[in-house]
């Protein structure tokens, strides 16, 4: 068979390993581990992302990247600007191969911040991630 294998997702790896290494007052796992949030913007692209070899200089850039691989904003409650995804978990690194980034064309009819919060997840209502793995 020719052509080239699937290309691993090396930005959300990058992304995973950064997360469990790199001081919380940066960026951190939310405490139910199904979202991360930066905590600290100019460290986090000064010193962080290059660290990481993240290609990214702006965090608006970043913020893109994570739109691309299908992460969403939290816009409410107390995950607010935080990003989740459904195969990006605290402890399951194993769970990146489902993620994919899209190649985007304009920018299509994009939801109101009012209808986004209506679909929400409220993570602190769900079982933690490491009882899942024990069900």
């Amino acid at each position: 068979m020719t052509g080239k294998a699937p290309k691993k997702a090396e930005f959300p790896i990058k992304l995973h390993k950064m997360l469990d290494e790199v001081d919380r007052d940066v960026v951190s796992w939310l405490p139910h581990g199904r979202a991360f949030r930066v905590n600290d913007t100019e460290t986090f692209v000064e010193d962080v992302l290059p660290a990481y070899g993240f290609n990214q200089t702006k965090i608006t850039s970043f913020y893109r990247q994570l739109n691309l691989y299908g992460f969403s904003r939290m816009i409410k409650g107390p995950d607010a600007g935080g990003y989740y995804h459904e195969c990006f978990l605290r402890g399951k690194p194993n769970l990146i191969d489902g993620m994919v980034r899209v190649k985007v064309k304009g920018r299509g009819n994009r939801p109101k911040p009012s209808e986004i919060a209506k679909t929400q997840p409220n993570f602190y209502g769900m079982a933690p991630i490491d009882a899942e793995a024990e069900a």
